[in-house]
C-alpha cells in the first residue's frame, strides 16, 4: 500500500480543459493578505494540516491489547490484509456475468451457430456450457466477503488503525472547517470495525458526543473496539459507563431514531451487490438528520462505490422536492466536490478515481519506521446545507506543480468541469500567485475563475 506513490495514483493521459488565467481573490481575503492579517500558507482554503498521529489514549490501548499477541504472525497477516484490501474490486453484477457468458459463447461458436440444426446445437450444448463456465471462472473477479474472526480483527488493527484514523480525522476536520455550526451530538458508525470513527470524532469535537451507535456484523470486531475504549483492560468497566456507547450487529429497521452524523467508512465494498449497497445507503441517509460521510480506499473500485452512492442520494432526494412550483434541492455535497453535478472524472475516456492523500504516523510495533501514506475517496453530503458559498471554491484534485516563476493547479470547479490554471506573479498578482503556490492536493483554492475561452490540451 505504501509503495503506491502519488504519481501512480494521478498520472494519466487525458483531455483536460485549460482555463483562462484570469482569476480574482475575494476582496476581503486580498485585503487581509495585503495587511498581513493572515499568511498565504494559512489561507481559508487550506484543508490539510500536516501528518496525523494517533491519540495517546488510543495508542496506549492498542499497544496494551497487542502485547498479549504473536507479533510476528500479526505483522505477516497485516501485510497480506493491506494488499487484499487495496486490490479489492466491487462484486461483479449478475447482468454483467450474463453479458460475458453470451460474449464468450459467440467467441467459441462464431458464425457456426446460425448454420447449425437444433440437433447439432443440443449435442454441443453441454461442451459449450462447460467451456463458457471455465472461461468465466478464469476471467471474472471472484468477490468474497471478509469475515473477521478474532485473529482477523487484531490483524486489521495492525494493518489499518493508523490509516483509517488519519483518513477520518482529516475528513472530520474538514467538515469542522467548512461548517463551524455543525457540532454532532449523536453519531452512527456503519461497519464500525475497531472504532476509529469514534476516536476521530471524539478528537475533532471533544466532549460533544452524547451518543455513539456502532454497527458491525463481526462480534470479534465489536469486542476489540470495546476493549480499546476500555484502555486495553477488559476488567475496567468504568470506561464504558458513558451511557451513550452502543454496539449492534445489524442496522435498526426503524428510521425514527436519527443521528446528527452518520458514517460508513470502508464498508460499502463489503456488500455483495449494487442493489444492497444502494439500499444500505438509502437506509443510512434516512437515519441522517444532518450529515452523511462515505469513505473508501482511493482505488477505482472505492471511487466507484462512493460515486454511485453520492449520485444515488442526490438523484433520490433532489428530483422530487419542489416549493411553490420551484425545484428546491434538499441534499448538497459539502466536500470534496464544489458542485452537486456528476463527477467529471467519470466522464473522461480513461476513467480515473477521484482520490486524496493523507500522511500519518504509524508507530505500532516499530516506532522508527512510523511514516505512512494513505489514499482515499470520499463524499460528505448534508441536508439543507447553509455553507454553499464556502464550498464553491475550486478543489485541487492533483498535486500542485510549482515551477520556476509559475504554478500549475488542476481543479474541479463549481460548474462540474475539470480545469487547469497556470498562475504567475506578473499576470495574476502577488497574492493570487502565492496563495496557489502555498496550496496542495486536496485544498480548495479561494479564487474565482473569471470568464474566458477555455482550450483543450492533452495532459500526460
Amino acid at each position: 500500500l505504501r509503495s503506491l506513490g502519488t504519481t501512480q495514483a494521478v498520472g494519466s493521459v487525458r483531455l483536460i480543459s485549460r482555463a483562462s488565467n484570469a482569476v480574482c481573490l475575494p476582496p476581503d481575503l486580498e485585503e487581509d493578505l495585503e495587511l498581513s492579517h493572515i499568511k498565504h500558507r494559512h489561507h481559508p482554503g487550506i484543508r490539510r494540516h500536516g501528518k496525523v498521529s494517533l491519540p495517546p489514549k488510543l495508542l496506549e490501548a492498542a499497544t496494551s491489547v497487542l502485547e498479549r499477541r504473536d507479533t510476528r504472525q500479526l505483522q505477516e497477516g497485516a501485510t497480506i490484509l493491506r494488499a487484499q484490501l487495496w486490490s479489492r474490486h466491487l462484486p461483479v453484477e449478475a447482468g454483467e456475468i450474463r453479458q460475458k457468458a453470451a460474449h464468450f459463447e459467440r467467441q467459441l461458436l462464431g458464425d457456426k451457430l446460425e448454420s447449425m440444426s437444433q440437433e447439432e446445437r443440443d449435442l454441443m450444448e453441454d461442451s459449450v456450457k462447460e467451456a463458457v463456465l471455465t472461461k468465466l471462472r478464469r476471467e471474472t473477479y471472484r468477490w468474497k466477503a471478509f469475515n473477521y474472526d478474532e485473529f482477523g480483527s487484531y490483524t486489521y488493527l495492525v494493518a489499518r488503525l493508523a490509516a483509517d484514523y488519519a483518513t477520518l480525522h482529516r475528513i472530520f476536520n474538514e467538515i469542522k472547517l467548512i461548517d463551524q455550526t455543525f457540532v454532532p451530538k449523536t453519531l452512527m458508525d456503519f461497519g464500525s470495525g475497531v472504532g476509529t470513527v469514534y476516536w476521530a470524532a471524539q478528537d475533532t469535537w471533544p466532549q460533544k458526543l452524547a451518543e455513539y451507535f456502532a454497527v458491525d456484523t463481526s462480534v470479534h470486531m465489536n469486542d476489540l473496539a470495546r476493549l480499546l475504549v476500555q484502555g486495553g483492560n477488559p476488567a475496567d468497566g468504568n470506561a464504558l459507563k458513558h451511557r451513550g456507547y452502543f454496539q449492534r450487529q445489524f442496522l435498526p429497521a426503524s428510521d425514527k431514531l436519527k443521528f446528527d452524523l452518520v458514517v460508513s467508512a470502508f464498508s460499502l465494498m463489503e456488500l455483495p451487490n449494487m442493489q444492497q449497497r444502494l439500499q444500505t445507503v438509502a437506509n443510512l441517509w434516512a437515519k441522517t438528520s444532518r450529515t452523511l460521510v462515505l469513505v473508501e480506499n482511493g482505488t477505482l473500485a472505492g471511487h466507484d462505490a462512493v460515486s454511485q452512492a453520492r449520485d444515488f442520494i442526490l438523484t433520490m432526494e433532489n428530483q422530487h422536492h419542489t416549493e411553490e412550483g420551484k425545484h428546491v434541492p434538499c441534499a448538497h455535497v459539502l466536500a470534496p466536490c464544489p458542485h452537486d453535478l456528476e463527477c467529471p472524472k467519470n466522464l473522461e475516456d480513461k476513467k480515473l478515481p477521484c482520490t486524496f492523500a493523507v500522511e500519518f504516523h504509524d508507530p505500532i510495533f516499530d516506532p522508527r519506521k512510523n511514516m505512512g501514506h494513505a489514499l482515499y475517496s470520499y463524499t460528505v453530503i448534508q441536508k439543507l446545507s447553509s455553507v454553499l458559498d464556502a464550498r464553491s471554491w475550486p478543489r485541487i484534485i492533483e498535486p500542485v506543480l510549482c515551477r520556476s516563476k509559475h504554478v500549475i493547479c488542476r481543479l474541479c470547479c463549481k460548474d462540474g468541469s475539470l480545469k487547469e490554471i497556470v498562475l504567475t506573479k506578473k499576470q495574476n498578482g502577488r497574492h493570487a500567485y502565492r496563495v496557489a503556490r502555498c496550496s496542495d492536493w486536496g485544498d480548495q483554492l479561494p479564487l474565482e475563475l473569471l470568464p474566458g475561452g477555455d482550450s483543450h490540451m492533452e495532459d500526460s
